[in-house]
């Protein structure tokens, strides 16, 4: 068995205070996950693509619950768009719901991932929370195996096990609290970002 390559994908909250803040990448319902340029710093970018080829992209959403892992996809294929990139995946299913995802951590340490909460322990930053933002904010290296295997086997474990109404309808619902501007167009705007 091949050890799983997963790289932690550090989602922002939505933005209260702009009333355009729609929050629409990753756009779940087309498996895609880059084009809005949000990451094209660090994780998205363009002359390191080709290292996230094959990577299962853990996406980690903060809010008043902690972090949650609310998806974790398969192994991505890489698109260049000129200034750009994306990385897509199949199956396009959606997200847990933020509230119903596995627990990275919260504040109190509590955590389904005991290797990962490890691994951020001696970060030097005042909670646990903030441990793993700095942690992963800006990181691209995929995990070390061990805590790789921890979220593949954690994951799919809660996926299987997950009732229906554990799972998101809307991609809002994968959102610690709705944007000041929900997204009703998700394919156009999804073809929008890729003109």
């Amino acid at each position: 068995m091949t050890q799983p390559k997963v790289i932690v994908v550090h989602l922002r909250r939505p933005r209260s205070n702009d009333e355009n803040e729609m929050r629409s990448d990753p756009f779940w319902e087309f498996g895609s996950f880059g084009c809005t340029r949000c990451h094209q710093r660090n994780l998205m970018n363009p002359n390191k693509l080709h290292l996230l080829a094959e990577a299962r992209m853990a996406f980690a959403q903060g809010g008043d619950k902690g972090f949650r892992l609310v998806h974790l996809t398969s192994p991505v294929n890489v698109t260049h768009h000129g200034t750009f990139g994306e990385v897509k995946w199949q199956p396009a299913n959606m997200p847990f719901k933020y509230d119903k995802a596995p627990l990275l951590i919260d504040n109190l340490g509590h955590t389904d991932f005991a290797l990962l909460k490890k691994f951020i322990e001696a970060t030097n930053r005042p909670s646990w929370e903030s441990k793993f933002s700095s942690r992963f904010r800006t990181r691209r290296n995929p995990l070390d195996k061990d805590i790789a295997q921890e979220i593949v086997d954690v994951f799919e474990q809660k996926f299987k096990t997950a009732s229906p109404d554990s799972f998101a309808v809307t991609y809002a619902d994968a959102l610690p609290y709705p944007p000041p501007k929900i997204d009703l167009s998700r394919e156009q705007t999804y073809l929008r970002y890729l003109e």
